[in-house]
């Protein structure tokens, strides 16, 4: 008998604690992805209004009044913000990211990069490359916080500012439902002026003054909806990568119980043959 009964129940009562853990892990990660979502769902309509509105005013100023639509010094290095996870678990959500920026990367040719990681996954991605790490933000485990945005908001204006960095990108993945998600590169700063829709603003005092108020408030808006679209996205592929997990631990499971009987009757069976064979040679 290849395996015995023992070894059989042993396996069994493995699979079954597994498959409680991704159970558990599955409901938590329903209840993130629930809560975040909402947060995520509120927001996107009015970030989208904002910048419509930016683009709008700033496309009817004669000339850039504002230093975040300037373009920056080919000479300065670009500067890459990347948003990944802390833990793993999630499927394919951080490969799909790294792959996105890592190709990026070698499509555009950057003399120098810096790069501005989120999460400990593309940390130690980037960590053994040439690339400079200006700064790495880790433990966060995709729960939004509103001063960590305001900071991290602060250093990539900073960053394109004080002519540190000529250009800004974000690299992160964004959340269409529990089943899909992309990952997106697009540039952050400078901000690229166009106009949405032809409207006649009266602006009040006057449009410079507008936009210093208002670019700043878009610009942490815009990075508040980036870390909620990534962290949605995390606990969505994290929610579909434990049931999977779950519901193969179902599958084997059932296949090992279904084994279990089967050479516990072949067991049986051999026993009994083994009575009848003494009772004929005892009967001679």
């Amino acid at each position: 008998m290849p395996q015995s009964i023992k070894q059989i129940k042993n396996r069994i009562r493995s699979v079954e604690n597994t498959k409680k853990v991704t159970g558990s892990m599955q409901m938590i990660s329903v209840a993130k992805l629930n809560r975040i979502q909402g947060q995520l769902l509120v927001l996107r309509p009015y970030a989208l209004r904002l910048e419509n509105l930016m683009h709008n005013l700033a496309g009817l100023a004669e000339e850039n009044l504002s230093e975040y639509f300037k373009k920056g010094s080919a000479q300065a290095p670009a500067a890459l913000c990347l948003i990944s996870s802390d833990s793993g678990l999630c499927g394919m959500y951080n490969q799909n990211v790294l792959a996105a920026a890592q190709e990026f990367l070698g499509k555009n040719n950057f003399k120098k990069i810096k790069l501005i990681l989120v999460g400990q996954k593309g940390l130690s991605y980037f960590r053994a490359s040439s690339l400079e790490i200006v700064n790495s933000y880790i433990g966060l485990n995709a729960k939004f916080k509103q001063d960590f945005c305001d900071k991290l908001t602060l250093e990539l204006t900073n960053l394109f500012l004080s002519g540190q960095a000529g250009s800004v990108y974000l690299a992160y993945t964004s959340f269409e439902n529990s089943l899909t998600q992309k990952p997106v590169i697009e540039q952050l700063l400078n901000i690229q002026s166009r106009i949405v829709q032809p409207i006649e603003y009266i602006a009040e005092p006057d449009l410079k003054s507008i936009l210093e108020d208002l670019v700043p408030r878009y610009l942490k808006i815009k990075m508040q909806l980036v870390l909620l679209e990534a962290f949605t996205s995390e606990h969505a592929a994290r929610t579909v990568s434990m049931k999977t997990a779950t519901d193969n631990a179902k599958d084997l499971l059932e296949g090992l119980v279904l084994f279990r009987n089967k050479v516990r009757q072949a067991g049986i069976t051999q026993d009994i043959l083994e009575i009848t064979s003494s009772a004929e040679a005892l009967r001679g």
